[in-house]
């Protein structure tokens, strides 16, 4: 399967996009694109969701949360010219404080202009911040307790069915009802929460007259109601690059044909870390190369040379933890012999349940890392990956040893890989004994003039001097 011929499938006669809200006239389909391929991708490569679930909350973590969601609402933010809606996940731990490593920057660029707003990471705060910030949570709770007294719109209800029943005639999941029946779900509950999201974010931004929103994930059309009451009032609309993106990502590649309809839907900006990534996506959205200030401010402070180091990192994206697992146990004892010091790096989602998910490679002697990502990049000669990550990318900027097993699905997301390939814990083991390096341009990657690159676009885009 190429991820090209789902786009055919299902965007290139524009059908997809028939059935409507009755009051929005806006396609159903959009509010469940990502995760309906995502659920084919997943089904071609029996994937896992990296996203396990949180904790249960004790009661102290309920109050908390609730006085910090209240305390730091986003309607008691200042007005501000530019509003950065961020999630929280994105944050790193330094100094005592935490940080928000894509959005601080900019921050500090237009600090009197600029204000970011967070969301919170399974109903917990990132605290203390380094700076002040506002939380988005009691809108989202908000939206979702109105809807709850929301009588079911019949209309709606007709289109979603249509809507289901178009999806079935192409037979996408061959009679799983499970799937379809998670799309109907999620579209009903869209239908009666539409009307209080609209509302309610246009009183928001009318309030605050700002002149631009930056929206992390907004073409994953979760903030579509944000985005679209901005567009009416005028406001700039932008979402930043905040992780990995590539010709197969679902979110940020789209059939040509359905440009013109989707676009006003779609932030105006779409802001990458370089060119490399504006090349590895196709979508209405203007790109604009800005680069990565975190990353760029760290390798400012280091030069790439020999690296003295007996660390090997595997990184996980968390969707085969599985065959992650089979692969370091396998090349273990080998990796151990040659003298080198294992370490794992789960992804964030995954970290309610390392013990569960790491536990018997944790039994054998590998570490688990959830240090500052740049600070142990630092210190490892070589990273691997079984899934493609914006962190073998990243860690092209600190080692030479960069490495990415070669499987139907890192293909089907990099035919063309960047990085060092294997097939199996053997050639790893070899290529590893063998000191096999890559040859990169970081600056391809990673645009390193991100500060002039920032002020440029906003100077440019609503008119604010530096």
């Amino acid at each position: 399967m190429k991820f090209d011929d789902i786009l055919e499938t299902l965007e290139s006669d524009g059908k997809i996009l028939d059935f409507k809200f009755e009051k929005s006239q806006i396609p159903v389909y959009l509010f469940v694109r990502f995760i309906l391929i995502q659920s084919l991708i997943n089904k071609e490569f029996n994937l896992s969701n990296p996203h396990v679930k949180a904790n249960k909350k004790s009661i102290k973590e309920i109050f908390k949360y609730i006085y910090h969601t209240l305390k730091s609402n986003l309607f008691f933010a200042p007005k501000k010219d530019i509003y950065i809606f961020s999630s929280g996940i994105v944050n790193k731990f330094e100094n005592n404080k935490y940080t928000n490593r894509l959005y601080d920057e900019f921050y500090k660029l237009f600090k009197g202009k600029t204000q970011i707003i967070e969301s919170s990471v399974k109903m917990s705060y990132l605290l203390p911040k380094k700076e002040k910030i506002y939380f988005r949570d009691l809108i989202d709770i908000v939206i979702i307790l109105c809807s709850k007294a929301v009588k079911f719109k019949k209309d709606d209800i007709y289109e979603i069915d249509m809507f289901i029943e178009y999806l079935r005639n192409k037979n996408l999941f061959e009679g799983n009802d499970t799937i379809y029946n998670n799309i109907r779900s999620i579209l009903v509950k869209t239908s009666k929460k539409m009307s209080i999201s609209f509302w309610i974010y246009a009183k928001f931004l009318k309030i605050k007259k700002t002149k631009m929103i930056i929206v992390e994930d907004a073409h994953y059309f979760g903030h579509l109601p944000l985005l679209v009451e901005a567009k009416k009032l005028g406001i700039k609309t932008v979402e930043y690059q905040h992780g990995y993106i590539g010709l197969a990502h679902p979110a940020y590649n789209y059939h040509k044909n359905i440009f013109q309809y989707i676009k006003v839907y779609l932030p105006d900006y779409f802001l990458t870390h370089g060119d490399y990534w504006s090349h590895m996506s196709r979508l209405p959205s203007q790109k604009i190369p800005i680069g990565l200030a975190a990353l760029s401010n760290k390798i400012d402070k280091i030069r790439m040379s020999k690296k003295i180091s007996n660390k090997i990192l595997f990184i996980s994206g968390g969707t085969v933890f599985e065959e992650l697992n089979q692969l370091i146990g396998k090349c273990l004892k080998s990796m151990k012999n040659l003298g080198y010091e294992i370490l794992l790096r789960p992804h964030p989602s995954e970290v309610p349940a390392i013990e569960i998910r790491y536990s018997n490679l944790i039994d054998q002697g590998v570490e688990i890392d959830t240090s500052n990502l740049y600070d142990i990049l630092q210190k490892v000669e070589i990273v691997i990956g079984m899934e493609v990550s914006t962190v073998l990318y990243e860690a092209v900027c600190f080692t030479n040893k960069v490495y990415m097993m070669n499987t139907k699905y890192t293909n089907f997301y990099e035919p063309i890989s960047a990085f060092i390939t294997f097939n199996d814990d053997m050639e790893l083991v070899s290529y590893i004994e063998k000191s096999k390096i890559l040859e990169h341009d970081v600056n391809y990657f990673w645009d390193n003039n991100w500060k002039q690159n920032y002020i440029n676009f906003i100077e440019n885009t609503i008119g604010i001097k530096k």
